[in-house]
């Protein structure tokens, strides 16, 4: 391939790497595209003026098309700009300031993040199992034939590329036929499958089927954007610190299993955060120590037995201790009938000799 320039916005004589870089970009791109990238700042740093794609991907040792992909991620997100000929042969490449790039300095963290009103979850409501949800189309297996016609797209056959690399492996069938169930048949876009991976993986889950499940989640609570993803991952985080509130465990961080309840809580049983902290209280009331496991089985219990907000808790509560009591009643009477039963049989009973009596009254005759 031929040279193409490389521009940037100031030289230097040393790689430097921007704070915001490493705070808000590298954490979610590949290891390989954060490579390239840095490599890109060395060569202008270097005031190299023309360097080419093979050069690249000599230097790191991969493919031409695994650098174009790098390329245009980053142009993706801003970082830079590409100009192609006639011909879609690079020509230019310009590493744009981070001062420049959307989202890099004005724009509030993803935590604080405000959404449209579309993104984001019903506060409070269920989320529905998803035979109970039109609006979820059911997982169909693509045909090898649709399956070349998605890979023949640049947008999904970089998409393929980057899951890889979160995962560590090649892609399965099933893996492939995953990610095109996301894609088409729940409508999520590129980027939002790309940060579904990230999030997954970024908290130690690979399995294809525990992502899968995680998507499922999202479709149901409406989320369409990474920008909502990002928002509902933030609530969670304010879900967690609610818990450890309420189990005086506010002087830590949840552990992963702690958070991993909490998730289990909001998205597979669709329970809001009054009815978690009145089982979380529930739970203190009666063990008198924090435990997720005995919180968790309340709200399993609860979800089972339709619990929706504060009154089926009263309801449930009153029919528990109605239960209660005539399971009570019902020992004690059993008690009081041993006990009288007891009495009677422990009664010292005369016994006698009948043929003595006999001869006494045969010898008075």
């Amino acid at each position: 391939m031929s040279n193409f320039t490389l521009k940037q916005d100031g030289f230097n004589s040393y790689t430097a790497i921007s704070n915001c870089f490493i705070e808000q970009f590298m954490p979610y791109a590949a290891g390989e595209f954060v490579k390239i990238y840095i490599y890109l700042l060395k060569c202008v740093g270097e005031n190299k003026s023309e360097l080419s794609i093979s050069k690249i991907a000599d230097a790191f040792n991969n493919t031409e098309k695994d650098v174009v992909r790098a390329l245009k991620y980053w142009q993706r997100k801003g970082l830079l700009r590409l100009t192609f000929d006639d011909e879609n042969a690079l020509t230019s490449l310009h590493i744009v300031s981070l001062t420049e790039v959307p989202g890099s300095v004005e724009e509030p963290a993803p935590e604080k993040l405000t959404l449209n009103v579309t993104d984001a979850p019903i506060p409070g409501q269920p989320v529905h199992k998803v035979p109970d949800d039109p609006a979820i189309p059911a997982k169909k297996d693509y045909s090898r034939s649709e399956i070349q016609m998605f890979s023949g797209q640049e947008e999904l056959s970089q998409l393929f590329y980057i899951i890889q690399k979160y995962l560590g492996r090649s892609l399965t069938g099933q893996d492939t036929n995953t990610v095109l169930y996301l894609y088409d048949g729940l409508k999520f876009p590129a980027d939002l499958i790309e940060y579904l991976f990230e999030y997954c993986v970024s908290r130690n889950h690979k399995s294809i089927r525990y992502i899968e499940k995680t998507a499922l989640a999202w479709a149901e609570s409406g989320i369409r954007s990474v920008k909502a993803a990002k928002l509902m991952s933030a609530i969670y985080t304010d879900d967690c610190y609610h818990v450890m509130n309420a189990f005086g465990l506010n002087n830590r961080k949840p552990t992963k299993t702690e958070s991993d309840y909490v998730s289990k809580w909001t998205l597979s049983y669709g329970f809001d955060m009054q009815i978690i902290l009145a089982a979380c209280n529930k739970t203190m009331d009666q063990l008198h120590q924090p435990s997720f496991e005995y919180t968790d089985a309340i709200l399993k219990n609860w979800k089972s037995s339709g619990v929706s907000d504060a009154e089926d808790i009263r309801k449930l509560d009153e029919a528990f201790e109605m239960s209660a009591r005539k399971k009570e009643l019902k020992q004690t009477k059993e008690s009081a009938n041993t006990a009288v039963n007891s009495r009677f049989n422990n009664f010292s009973q005369r016994s006698y000799d009948y043929a003595a009596l006999e001869k006494k009254l045969i010898g008075k005759n």
